[in-house]
């Protein structure tokens, strides 16, 4: 239940709004639900009121300030039907109307007016105007008129801050707590619970001009919900305020300073805006304003403050019109490696304490850019749309109202997750789909962390986003084989098979296999050589897999697991690759005893499988075909191509 608050001097004209059509005839039967006793037992009973009534009403309502004489007056919150928003009128203005709207969300069912008229009552006794609290009651009204224009149900409540003794009721921090007495009613009348409101956290809110200029240009989302993704998304892929001013540059995001009042070297804030059109101005926006977790001191708190850093972005916001290089695109060697270390920070993600605002929030934020990074660099819309609502639940979750310590900075895995992904926006030929789905599985692991924190509504609504867009972002064949794979449960025989495959080879074959051979394959592994080159090398059986790749499928495997199923086996440590003596013959053909399962090779290979598809650059034309001795076929060697490479760079 949202309480919206708004003052005026007119109560006549307030009552003339409740009791009218509306602005889009959507008022219906409006009539009194709750009050004051004097005005319930002449005007409670009518099914609708008339504006006659109305004015009778107001007449009530204002009758112990016209009796006292006490007239208030100074600054007041009006609503702003341009801007969507309620703002200050810093005149000496009458503003003794205190006008409250309580509205349910369009999903809910509609209350009744007995139902209406506990709440209500509820509300006014926790917010000091009935006199429960021992001073004398104020006079108001609460006015029912059907669903709003977004079809949720709600009331209007208008009351007289001028108490029957002459006394004023006192409006510091009635927002708050007219938060706080809604979250009361919510949980004694079982409606839905605002978490955010539970835990101090809050989100920006697309204005009426934004939702205006959007329907314009015939685009489906605002400019400030889009300049929100990119902006994330850069943030969490940077290391320092410089390589932020780079990032925005190359997605397309127009960045300028904010300088201290007198100086053109400090930089106290910022403000970023989209490329307009020829004869159109640019929509600016500050970074506070569009997500509370974005203003530039909260950003600042994620990088290293050192001299040179601050000398660079100094530098950087001087030339923010000036354009910056690109940033590197990374190999699919690196994007392998970045699979495993978002893996590692999915472990370490369940580990942090709950119980701390801060550290839950900067967890959420570094998923929530992960996922905005990602969404710019997909292709397909159906996987953009469910990528967006992903990293926006998420973003929504981060936003605290204050910050009781300082932010931490970024992880390094989803801080070069979130680079990598970044690439793809400017390499095309990239399909980092495996990085996405790792990348969408902290977002279970983050939602063990709310759960834990009993926030159960925020984990749900992460939950059933994320598995959207993991569906939205698989391929038809990658889809049919982690389907295959949860139904089957491969887990168990990977792991068995695990000693077989990383020797390198059969255990039948493992005796035709030279030392040399196994001993220079262990090298190149460890030398971190890219996944191709150790397919492709000497000493590798059937499989032609090495110990990165059987890594990298216990990974898939594991994020292939259900939700709700049995618990994800952590992967074992890597064993130690051995030669070809009869010793390591002897314990090959142990593992393969004790597997037991005929299908086990089916099941790397079918892994195997959806790794080529997801690391390749193009999709794979048909699956390689190998010889009968089980050592894969050799790919020609790449033509070089100087008008290619000219073409390129140009």
């Amino acid at each position: 239940m949202i309480a919206a608050i708004s003052e005026g001097g007119s109560g006549y004209g307030l009552m003339n709004y409740l009791v009218g059509p509306g602005r889009a005839n959507e008022h219906e039967n409006a009539h009194l639900v709750a009050g004051s006793d004097v005005i319930m037992r002449r005007w409670g009973a009518w099914d609708e009121l008339s504006p006659a009534q109305g004015y009778e009403i107001a007449r009530f309502v204002d009758q112990f300030m016209t009796e006292t004489g006490v007239k208030p007056t100074g600054s007041r919150r009006a609503f702003n039907r341009d801007s969507n928003k309620r703002e200050v009128i810093k005149e000496q203005v009458p503003c003794h109307i205190w006008h409250c709207s309580l509205s349910l969300k369009p999903e809910e069912a509609a209350q009744g007016d007995e139902r209406w008229r506990m709440i209500a009552n509820d509300f006014m006794d926790e917010m000091g105007f009935t006199g429960k609290d021992g001073k004398a009651p104020c006079r108001w009204v609460a006015v029912h008129h059907g669903a709003s224009k977004a079809g949720g149900d709600h009331i209007h409540i208008m009351a007289n801050i001028v108490r029957e003794d002459g006394t004023r009721w006192n409006r510091w921090q009635d927002q708050p707590r007219a938060m706080r007495a809604a979250n009361r009613i919510e949980h004694k009348y079982g409606l839905y619970v605002v978490e955010a409101r539970e835990h101090t956290r809050g989100a920006r809110a697309d204005s009426a001009a934004d939702l205006r200029a959007a329907n314009r240009q015939g685009h489906k989302r605002t400019n400030r919900e889009i300049l929100e993704q990119r902006v994330r998304a850069a943030a969490v892929a940077s290391t320092s305020e410089h390589d932020f001013l780079i990032r925005l540059r190359e997605l397309g995001v127009k960045a300028l300073p904010r300088f201290a009042k007198g100086t053109q070297d400090v930089v106290v804030g910022y403000r970023v805006g989209l490329h307009a059109k020829a004869g159109q101005r640019t929509q600016w926006y500050a970074g506070g304003k569009l997500a509370r977790d974005l203003s530039l001191p909260r950003l600042r708190s994620r990088w290293p403050d050192t001299p040179v850093s601050a000398q660079q972005a100094v530098d950087a916001w001087r030339q923010a019109w000036r354009g910056m290089p690109p940033a590197q695109v990374s190999s699919r060697a690196e994007m392998a490696a970045r699979v495993q270390a978002l893996d590692t920070y999915a472990q370490a993600l369940r580990g942090i304490d709950v119980t701390d605002p801060v550290a839950l929030s900067d967890a959420t934020r570094d998923v929530a850019g992960l996922l905005s990074a990602h969404a710019l660099a997909a292709t397909d819309p159906r996987a953009i749309e469910m990528l967006t609502r992903a990293s926006r639940t998420a973003g929504r979750a981060c936003q605290t109202h204050q910050r009781p310590a300082p932010a931490a900075g970024a992880s390094e895995a989803v801080s070069l997750g979130a680079r990598l992904a970044l690439s793809a926006v400017i390499n095309k030929h990239a399909d980092p789909v495996v990085l996405v789905a790792q990348a969408l599985a902290l977002v279970e692991a983050l939602a063990d962390c709310y759960i834990a924190a009993r926030q159960a509504r925020t984990a749900a609504e992460m939950l059933a986003s994320s598995r959207a867009a993991l569906e939205a972002i698989s391929t038809p064949t990658t889809v049919s084989d982690i389907e295959q794979l949860r139904a089957e449960a491969a887990y168990q025989a990977l792991a068995g098979t695990a000693g077989e495959v990383q020797t390198g080879h059969h255990p039948a074959a493992a005796a035709h296999t030279q030392p040399e051979e196994s001993v220079r394959q262990r090298e190149l592994v460890t030398a971190g050589a890219q996944t191709s080159a150790a397919a492709s090398s000497g000493g590798q059986g059937a499989h032609g897999m090495s110990e990165t790749q059987i890594e990298r499928i216990r990974n898939v495997v594991a994020l292939a697991m259900p939700a709700g199923g049995a618990p994800r086996r952590p992967a074992p440590p890597p064993p130690q690759r051995v030669t070809s003596s009869p010793d390591s013959r002897g314990q090959a053909d142990t593992t393969q005893a004790a597997t037991g399962s005929p299908d086990g090779g089916r099941d790397i290979e079918r892994v195997r499988r959806i790794y080529q598809n997801a690391l390749s650059p193009t999709p794979p034309t048909a699956p390689a075909r190998r010889r009968a001795t089980g050592t894969p076929e050799q790919t020609p060697p790449r033509q070089h191509d100087p008008a290619r490479r000219q073409g390129r760079r140009q």
